[in-house]
Parts: structure tokens; sequence; C-alpha cells
């Protein structure tokens, strides 16, 4: 004999059943997500430069920066942005040893105590064989010793270039107390491109920006 259908068998159902119902629908959505998530168009690796600064940045304007980059001289590129990791002394370092494990970012301005931690384990690319970079910062009279580490094969390369060679950097983002380096970790998919960006980087940061004119400055503090 079959149960009736009507308002109090229904209310029955429900209250013993209500959860198979949430259960449903949270499965549901979970499942719109990760089909969502896989079927999503992603950028493919050697076509994208992400920077990861772990410090002050004004993002939006260092990813303005980028993307003019890319129009005027890296076209190749699909993806030129910035990303922060803010300087927390509790999260800040295990957000950035997962980036690096997980292969995310490209280039990175680390403050000093974190660029010394993780330069120790080999984490970055050897850049003394690009002869172009190192010509750049010969010519000025600049000395890249600070970015010469040892790892812990007892191998010593350069992996850092000192944030404090490129005054011009402070007007976008800043690691630390300004003591930072500039280094590119080896699985980001896309080291070739980013040591471009690096060279282009450097030029254009080697200065400080132009100080605003005493009109503009009379100006803005009217």
């Amino acid at each position: 004999m079959r149960t009736p259908v009507n308002g109090r068998t229904l209310r029955q159902h429900f209250t013993y059943n209500w959860w198979k119902y949430l259960l449903v629908i949270a499965c549901g959505i979970f499942l719109v997500d990760l089909l969502f998530t896989v079927t999503a168009p992603r950028t493919p690796d050697d076509k994208k430069v992400e920077f990861y600064v772990y410090g002050y940045a004004d993002i939006d304007r260092v990813s303005a920066y980028m993307e003019k980059v890319r129009e005027q001289e890296m076209p190749g590129m699909q993806e030129m942005i910035a990303n922060q990791i803010l300087p927390d002394n509790s999260y800040g370092p295990m957000q950035l040893i997962t980036y690096l494990a997980a292969g995310e970012g490209d280039l990175y301005l680390l403050p000093r105590e974190e660029f010394l931690s993780v330069s120790s384990d080999g984490a970055f690319v050897a850049l003394e064989d690009d002869q172009e970079l190192m010509d750049f910062f010969t010519a000025r009279g600049l000395d890249l010793r600070r970015g010469w580490r040892t790892d812990s094969n007892g191998e010593t390369h350069l992996v850092g270039i000192p944030e404090s060679f490129l005054p011009g950097l402070a007007a976008y983002c800043q690691a630390g107390d300004g003591d930072g380096f500039l280094c590119i970790p080896p699985n980001g998919g896309n080291i070739e491109n980013t040591l471009t960006f690096l060279h282009i980087l450097c030029r254009d940061m080697i200065t400080a920006p132009e100080p605003a004119p005493e009109t503009e400055k009379a100006e803005s503090s009217d």
C-alpha cells in the first residue's frame, strides 16, 4: 500500500530527509565549480610573466607598468601581472614557501631575511652567466656581491639583484625597508621571458623618478 502524498507526509519526509537535499545541492555546487575550474581558459606558462612582491606594493600601478612593457616590448606575452604577498610574520613566510613549491610566480621581490633564508636552499636561478645583465651593473660601478649566495651544495651563484640599486622601484613597490632582492625561481615555467622583463625593469628603475616641479608641489599643498 502506497503512502498517500499530502501535507502531513511531506512535512514528515522533509523532517527526516532535509539533509539529503542539502547534500545534493552542495555536491551540485562543488561539481559546477570544479567543472568551471578545469575548463576555464588558462594562459600558458610561457606566455605570461607574474611578478610577486613580498611587502608594500601599489599593485594596480605595477600591473599597469607591466602591461605597458607587454604592449611595447614583449608583445609575445599574453599576460603580465603583479601580485602581493603581505609581510605578515606568521602567514607571509608560509604563503611564500607555498607559492615557490607550487611553481607560482616568475619574478620575486623579497625582503633580505626571506631572500637569505630561501636562497640557501638553491631556490633561485643563477644570474652570473647573463652577461648583458652583468655588464649593465658593472658599467654603472655597481657591485652585485650582495646578491651572491652559497647554496646547500656548496656552490656560489649570483641569485639576487639588490633592490637598493633600483631607486625607481620604490615608487611602485618595496620589500621590507628597501633592502630586498629581485630573484627568479627555477620552476616558474618562463625563465627566458622573465629574464627579458628583468632587464627592462632594471633599465627603467636604475634611476629615481624625477621630483615633482615646484609649481605642482605648491598646487598639491593648496
